[in-house]
Parts: C-alpha cells; structure tokens; sequence
C-alpha cells in the first residue's frame, strides 16, 4: 500500500469512528437515579406489663407533595376507648401555623399556634378552659430544637454531628447553667422512621410527648432503658421493643407508605 492510500484508509477510519461515536451519542439516555422515601404510615403501641390490654394506635395522613396533614390516635384500654386527631396547617413557605385536635382526650389543650422569628419559634397552647400558655423554640443552623422555653422550666438539646439528640438536659429558668436532671442517648446508623418528616416540627417535639431524632434510632440512655429493633430491606425500624431494667415493657410496630421517585 503506498503512502497515498495509507493516508485515505486512516482518513476512513477516523470518519467510521466519529460517525459510530455520533450515533452512539444521539441514543444514548441518562437513567434518572431513584429516591426511596419511607413515609410513616402507623404506629401501633402495646403496653405489655399492664394487666389488661392497652393499645394506641396512630395514623399519617398526607398530601400528594409528602406533608403530613393528619395525626389521628385511636386509644383502647379497659377502663377508656377514644379516638383524637391533629389536624396540621401550614402558611405558603410549608412553616406549620396551627394544629387543631378534635376530641377532648389525650392532651388539654384545643390548638396549637405557631409563630416565628428568625430561629424562634413560639408555640402557643390554647386550652378550653385556662389561659393560654406557650413554650419558646430555639432553632440551630439545621432547623432543629437547641433549647425549649416553659414558663418554669427549659430543655437544652446536645446533637451529635449526623444531628441525634445525644444529651437532653432539664434546666430551671431562674438557673439555666445547672441543670436538674439529664440524659444522655446513644443511636444505632439506621434510619429513623420520622426520616421523611425531619422538617416537621409538629412531630418532633408536639406529637409524641418526646423529642426524637428524624435521622437515627435510639438504642439506649442513662434511665437503664433499651430499644431493641427489627427493620426492613429498607433499614427502617419494622418493630421496637422498649427493655427497662431486663423487663419488655412496651412494644411499637411500624407500617410505611413506600414512594419510589425520580431523585432530586
């Protein structure tokens, strides 16, 4: 072959190459990575020492967008039956503004209003019959609690980088250096099942009559209690069983709706 050809079957070459590259590159599609969100569907609790059957039951309710717009608890025990549900409103930017409860069992208090600050929050409790009360939420750079405000008392709120409450500490507001009692929790790597409502402000502090953690599951604290549990595929808890001092003392099963999504 001499020099001439060479030089048209390089030449050739090179344009199968680019047309090959071309045609290759007119077809292929990016695949959109998925997101998995676990939206926490119920809980259901069972006493296990008390003599006779005790069992709350809570229900989620949400809109098409993922907000929660319903807590509904429907408790049974010998001695009392009864059903309460939270209904949660929110302004334009997706903030909380009120949660009403309809039923006069479980808390005292009618509605929840909401106001803010920078990262203050103020939380006013509308009672029936008293006047109305309000605690006073002080926000870190993550939107979480770092120190809650009563009338009488306060609780400053320790997190661990991934953002678990480690240290919860109970302080009189005439000395808020000292404090009265605290503890101190430790948490396994799996999700946590509000993890789908960690900007819910409502669920975290107001619904349960505890402050949880939206990443993370809580194994232990100081109080000698245990929390044993059972996840799914997902690594989200199916199942918890509180242990104090050895004994089962309380029992919750977790149910999800599962949403499969293009990712963000």
């Amino acid at each position: 072959m001499n020099f001439k050809h060479m030089i048209i079957v390089v030449a050739l070459m090179g344009l199968m190459a680019s047309c090959k590259k071309d045609k290759n590159s007119g077809t292929d599609t990016e695949v959109p990575k998925k997101d998995t969100i676990y939206l926490l569907k119920s809980i259901v609790t069972n006493e296990l020492l008390s003599p006779a059957p005790v069992t709350k039951t809570e229900n989620f309710t949400y809109t098409d967008a993922h907000q929660l717009t319903k807590h509904t608890v429907v408790y049974k025990s010998a001695s009392q039956n009864f059903t309460v549900s939270f209904t949660i409103n929110y302004d334009g930017t997706g903030k909380i503004t009120e949660v009403i409860k309809a039923g006069t069992q479980y808390y005292p208090w009618n509605k929840l209003t909401y106001s803010y600050s920078g990262n203050v929050m103020t939380t006013f409790y509308h009672y029936p019959e008293a006047p109305t009360d309000s605690l006073v939420t002080t926000l870190n750079s993550k939107g979480y609690a770092e120190k809650i405000v009563g009338r009488q008392q306060q609780y400053q709120l320790v997190y661990d980088v991934d953002g678990n409450i480690t240290k919860r500490g109970l302080y009189n507001n005439s000395n808020p250096s000292v404090p009265t009692f605290v503890t101190n929790f430790k948490y396994d790597k799996r999700n946590s099942p509000f993890k789908a409502l960690k900007s819910n402000l409502y669920v975290l502090y107001q619904a349960f009559n505890d402050i949880y953690s939206p990443v993370n599951n809580r194994i232990s604290d100081n109080d000698l209690e245990f929390y044993n549990y059972t996840y799914n595929k997902g690594g989200y808890p199916l199942q918890m069983v509180v242990v104090h001092s050895s004994v089962a003392v309380r029992k919750l099963d977790y149910t999800y709706t599962v949403i499969v999504q293009d990712k963000k």
